[in-house]
């Protein structure tokens, strides 16, 4: 129904007015304004399509009125009124497009023939307005369609630039609904109707738009951010509504926040991805499965630590750490149904990748080619049987390395580096590599080329040197810092290594002289 003002001075012209209106039986809803100022503020609170107004009336004329009105809504259809044949009035009403300009007293014929004219334009326009925004959803749909299955944003603006893409800067969220049945195809008209109606109800107010994807999907696109918990929520009662209502049973998957345009095509490829655990989780409607806490704070800081102690196991070839943290991590996941199988996928393909990189003929094409193995496992024990033949070509390559003369070495220079403040001995440190100290002695001579103490020395000596050049500590001070209690041991050592002595050896690289005690 539209609603017209008429905004006369004349009370007895008003009611002529709507007196008219009424006989006609036209099917508008009538206020009135008895000022042009009353009917500024009946425009500005007001959704007016037609203003029916005298042109001479007190604080506000008609002229002005309808200049006003037009900036508040520019498609309002103007009818002016008015006791006087003024060629000035007329032109005025013709330059704001008014549809007519009658004259007092009313002729109720020519009034009837106003009316009906205006209501019909109007109703043309509608009917333009509504083909054309129409077209325009089409298009839209279209457009997203494209961007869900990969096309590019350069791609689509150089396709649609009649189209303003930046509506797809207001999606923050998406829900997937995907059916047993073609749902879409199946619904009358007045159900899909109702279907939609429910779903509103349950957005609780909030914006949204859909895309029918496929008589079994159809693609909910929110506008507004969300918290992972209230739009679970959301989805649980749009799905209890549908079941309740059509006894269908679905799956909904609910992506993550949707940052820009250029996620959704990601975000759309992630809840797709989700919805293949309803073959693992048959009896579950809601995906991604949630997993609660644990899963976020607990979980991904243990698993960090198990990848870090593998990289570290295999880095210092520690055969019985390597074992350990895999055989937890895989009895922590072996039952564990509580977690994201995408989540597990991901963990296990970054362990694969770990374990790959410490074999030398693991080429890259054959772990791209075990990594997209495990995302189409069908079970956790199929990722375990991946993982384990790897895992055994590792500990083997390991376990050769472990024995070798150049692990003993490495071993033992690391823990030269790593403790050459404290006291160190050929003794004690046979006795960490489990080896003679005859036999560690004639390895590392073969291995270095040089002597265990001569190698002690030189890292300490090189700790000195790097403490004199960039601290001002003592001499003294460094003499402990570097593993010597005795001083004039430390300096001759020193003056061995460089031919300077500590003070003097500062002095030459640009250093201040050492405070005194």
């Amino acid at each position: 129904m539209y609603r017209i003002l008429i905004a006369d001075d004349e009370k007895d012209e008003r009611s002529v007015i709507r007196f008219l209106l009424d006989k006609f039986q036209f099917q508008l809803d009538i206020i009135e304004a008895a000022n042009g100022k009353d009917a500024i503020h009946l425009l500005e609170k007001e959704s007016i399509d037609i203003l029916f107004t005298d042109v001479k009336m007190p604080f506000v004329n008609g002229i002005d009125l309808a200049k006003m009105a037009k900036s508040i809504n520019p498609n309002i259809q103007l009818i002016f009124f008015s006791g006087h044949d003024d060629f000035h009035f007329v032109k005025n009403a013709l330059s704001l497009r008014a549809v007519d300009y009658i004259l007092k007293p009313v002729n109720p014929n020519e009034l009837k023939q106003t009316i009906s004219s205006v209501i019909q334009n109007m109703e043309q326009q509608n009917r333009e307005l509504k083909r054309e925004k129409s077209n325009i959803a089409f298009l839209k749909n279209h457009l997203l369609y494209r961007l869900l299955n990969g096309t590019s944003i350069d791609v689509l603006k150089n396709e649609y630039p009649f189209i303003d893409i930046d509506y797809l800067h207001e999606y923050r969220r998406m829900i997937l609904m995907q059916f047993d049945v073609p749902l879409f195809d199946k619904l009358l008209k007045e159900e899909t109707s109702l279907l939609f109606a429910q779903i509103k109800q349950c957005m609780e107010g909030m914006s949204f738009d859909y895309l029918h994807l496929n008589p079994y999907q159809l693609l909910l696109l929110l506008k507004k951010p969300i918290e992972q918990t209230e739009i679970r929520q959301i989805a649980k009662n749009i799905y209890q509504q549908i079941h309740s209502t059509f006894g269908i049973h679905g799956y909904f998957s609910i992506s993550e926040e949707v940052e820009a345009p250029e996620n959704i095509p990601e975000r759309f490829k992630q809840i797709e991805y989700y919805l293949e655990d309803r073959f693992f989780y048959k009896d579950n409607y809601l995906y991604p499965i949630e997993c609660g806490k644990l899963e976020q704070e607990e979980y991904l800081e243990q698993d960090e630590n198990f990848l870090l102690s593998i990289q570290n196991a295999i880095q210092y070839v520690d055969t019985f750490s390597f074992r350990l943290s895999i055989d937890t991590l895989f009895q922590k996941y072996h039952s564990q149904k509580q977690i994201s199988h995408i989540y597990v996928r991901f963990l296990f393909s970054r362990l694969l990748q770990i374990l790959c990189n410490a074999l030398p003929e693991y080429k890259e094409t054959i772990l791209n080619k075990k990594i997209s193995a495990i995302y189409t496992c069908t079970h956790f024990s199929e990722i375990e049987q991946i993982i384990e033949e790897v895992k055994r070509n590792v500990l083997s390559f390991l376990e050769k390395k472990e024995k070798s003369p150049k692990h003993v070495i490495h071993i033992v220079k690391q823990y030269i580096h790593e403790h050459y403040v404290e006291d160190l001995s050929l003794n004690i440190l046979a006795d960490k590599v489990y080896l003679s100290p005859r036999y560690l002695s004639e390895v590392f001579i073969q291995e270095t080329g040089s002597g265990i103490n001569k190698y002690i020395k030189q890292v300490r000596m090189d700790s000195a040197k790097n403490l004199l050049i960039h601290t001002n500590m003592k001499v003294n001070d460094i003499c402990k810092q570097v593993g010597y209690q005795n001083i004039s041991y430390f300096v001759r050592s020193f003056r061995e290594s460089f031919g300077l002595s500590p003070e003097k050896f500062r002095q030459s690289n640009g250093k201040t002289k050492e405070k005194t005690n």
